[in-house]
């Protein structure tokens, strides 16, 4: 029931972040919420990958990035990447994204097709 939840809220942000003119092409779930061990008080931690990021700068963002958790009203952590950031990520040995991106338990989102 719990994970029927959190896709639901995940499907909501990727909603969320159109409206804010973000076009996520992908959105990782990782953490405790993502392992099953996640508490009454435990955030919804989150990777989107969207090219829209290129254009933006760190304020322009974080802001749409936040306002669109605001609008579910849920403990959404988010770190936004770039395809390409990715793709570097995952070349570096001891890089935190590669590292999340290879646990098993990490769960891979993409938008529903309209």
């Amino acid at each position: 029931m719990l994970e029927r939840k959190i896709d639901n809220i995940i499907h909501a942000y990727f909603r969320e972040l159109s409206n804010q003119g973000i076009l996520a092409e992908q959105v990782f779930l990782y953490g405790s919420q993502a392992r099953g061990t996640a508490r009454a008080d435990s955030d919804i931690d989150l990777v989107v990958v969207s090219q829209d990021f290129a254009d933006m700068t760190p304020k322009e963002k974080w802001r749409k990035l936040g306002k669109a958790a605001l609008n579910l009203n849920e403990p959404i952590e988010v770190l936004p990447y770039t395809p390409a950031d990715i793709q570097k990520s995952m070349k570096r040995e001891g890089n935190f994204i590669r590292h999340i991106l290879s646990q098993p338990e990490t769960r891979e989102y993409r938008p529903f097709k309209q």
